[in-house]
């Protein structure tokens, strides 16, 4: 950075993506503003910054730091949003009309204040010019992370600014796989607590989560992930978790396992017992198919009650065809992964990346890119299956030693199918998906022929909710 300029606060724009801040979407400059004022105690305190501001002029570290944004034509502030505000609410008071906490006394107050302003080159401010955020980051956090007089951030600003800067900390990390369980939580949060549970290793079991190189991929749905975060969140909130809940490990499994209601532990199925009915209702279709001559002298009664089991089954394992606004790979889920096989790494990290895309539905905003990933999970999983099948050493020996196409794959799959695939549902799913020409050709038309059909939302989440979601998380286990 050169040295600081004196720059008009017209010419300069509060930014929507303040760094420690939950970055704002809408780019209205006053509501940005309102952002900062979402309270009477954050009312009062920009009250006393405006006349600091007023009273004292500016110190050393008021300097603001900017970067100029040339489609906008204006320098945008990534250090100095309040003191930016608090200019822009002196420089026209009726601004504060629209901030809803300040009182009636402190809108008088800055009406007097901005009446005793004489000059325009009073909201000349000093300001550091920056190339880049990152180029100006480091300077930006020692400013308010030691003892300079600028504000200090509390520890939730601090996770959010490392997150802009690349720091994938876990908090911030859990905050957007889990927008919902910290919706209202104020910047009196305490994010140490909160990180002493979930960085834990019985947290990230709990959790069913793994955070490595600063990469964190649940391994479970999101809607379970959400309701489990939610629970540490408000027993922080509510200061139930004490710094004795955090102490040391035991203590932190004592409040996870240990004090867990009644009804937050039957909320969730556990794998074992779904397992267990499943194969309870397959060992019921082998009794009614085997015995069915003798125990049924009537051929159309026991097709009948075969069909029963069989919709029971597949209602119960995977809802193929259920109608869902959000679509089914946010619930992929990798907790059955053996990382002996040499796939299972690359699939883990494919997932991660298809869960982002997938949770909030941000897929429609890249239905590209989506395409690629799936069609990428669909032959790595099949290939880690079939290695753990005892199939695929064999069939790349007899292809020259390379690699399958999928395409090769799924037809290989196709024809031995019966001996492979010994879940009725999955078999059903496979037929939906790979007897059909244009389900079998989407994927790869997208990827290689994009000038023939176009990445189609609705598609994409047909395909997922007929069986590819199925199939691929099927192979996952297996």
């Amino acid at each position: 950075m050169r040295e600081h300029q004196l720059i008009d606060i017209e010419k300069i724009l509060v930014n929507p993506e303040n760094p420690r801040h939950t970055q704002i979407m809408i780019a209205d400059e006053l509501f940005i503003m309102q952002q900062l004022v979402r309270n009477s105690k954050e009312a009062k305190a920009m009250h006393k910054l405006i006349s600091d501001i007023y009273t004292n002029g500016w110190y050393p570290q008021s300097i603001v730091t900017v970067t100029y944004d040339e489609k906008k034509e204006k320098f945008v502030a990534w250090d100095g949003n309040r003191r930016l505000t608090a200019m822009k609410i002196l420089k026209n008071p009726k601004l504060v009309e629209s901030f809803k906490y300040f009182s009636y006394t402190q809108i008088r107050s800055i009406y007097a204040m901005s009446a005793g302003i004489q000059g325009e080159e009073y909201f000349q401010i000093p300001c550091y010019v920056a190339t880049s955020f990152e180029d100006c980051a480091g300077y930006i956090r020692n400013v308010h992370t030691t003892d300079t007089g600028a504000l200090k951030w509390d520890t939730a600003s601090i996770k959010r600014f490392e997150d802009k800067m690349g720091v994938k900390n876990i908090f911030s990390q859990l905050q957007g796989f889990c927008k919902k369980a910290f919706d209202g939580v104020d910047n009196n949060f305490s994010v140490n607590k909160f990180e002493k549970i979930v960085s834990s290793k019985v947290g990230k079991e709990y959790l069913n989560i793994s955070f490595n190189n600063n990469v964190l991929m649940p391994l479970s749905s999101i809607n379970e992930l959400d309701k489990k975060v939610l629970r540490i969140v408000q027993d922080i909130v509510s200061g139930r978790i004490t710094s004795n809940t955090i102490k040391n490990n035991a203590n932190i499994e004592k409040y996870l396992y240990g004090n867990i209601e009644n009804n937050v532990s039957e909320r969730f199925d556990s794998k074992d017992k779904i397992n267990e009915n499943l194969e309870n209702k397959n060992e019921q279709m082998k009794i009614f198919s085997n015995g069915r001559e003798e125990k049924h002298n009537n051929a159309n009664e026991s097709e009948i009650v075969k069909n029963k089991i069989n919709e029971s089954i597949a209602f119960n394992k995977i809802r193929l065809t259920r109608k869902d606004n959000s679509i089914l790979f946010k619930n992929i889920n990798c907790s059955k992964l053996k990382y002996s096989n040499d796939r299972a790494k690359g699939i883990k990290n494919l997932c991660y990346e298809i869960q982002h895309l997938s949770f909030g539905n941000l897929y429609k905003n890249y239905p590209i890119s989506y395409c690629f990933l799936i069609r990428s999970l669909l032959e790595q999983s099949s290939i880690y299956f079939l290695i753990n099948k005892g199939k695929w050493e064999k069939w790349k020996s007899a292809n020259n030693n390379l690699d399958l196409r999928l395409e090769k794959i799924i037809n290989k799959i196709s024809i031995d199918k019966q001996n492979l695939i010994d879940d009725d549902t999955i078999s059903r799913a496979w037929e939906t998906c790979f007897n059909n020409e244009g389900m079998k050709n989407y994927l790869d038309l997208v990827i290689h022929h994009p000038y023939k059909v176009i990445a189609n939302v609705d598609a994409i989440k047909t395909i997922s909710d007929m069986g590819i979601f199925a199939i691929i998380q099927f192979f996952i286990n297996s």
